[in-house]
């Protein structure tokens, strides 16, 4: 494996595992509090910790398709 390619390959994987940690941290974040729990406060309060970190999604999102490109790349 060449340096261009080792440098590639971890950088996807770093991606990757970004990707999965944030995919598992939303989906924790969105079932901690079950449904039949009534304390709006509380359920706003959690629910703000994913709905503010939209721009993670968009970062994700719109680097995801760099991360695709060098994909493309690591296969030359």
């Amino acid at each position: 494996m060449t340096t261009k390619s080792g440098a590639i390959t971890k950088v996807i994987k770093a991606f990757d595992t970004f990707r999965e940690a944030y995919d598992q941290y939303v989906q924790t974040v969105d079932t901690a509090l079950p449904s039949d729990v009534e304390d709006d406060a509380l359920r706003e309060r959690i629910a703000s910790l994913v709905i503010g970190s939209g721009d993670v999604g968009l970062y994700l999102r719109d680097y995801g398709y760099t991360v695709d490109s060098l994909r493309s790349l690591a296969g030359q």
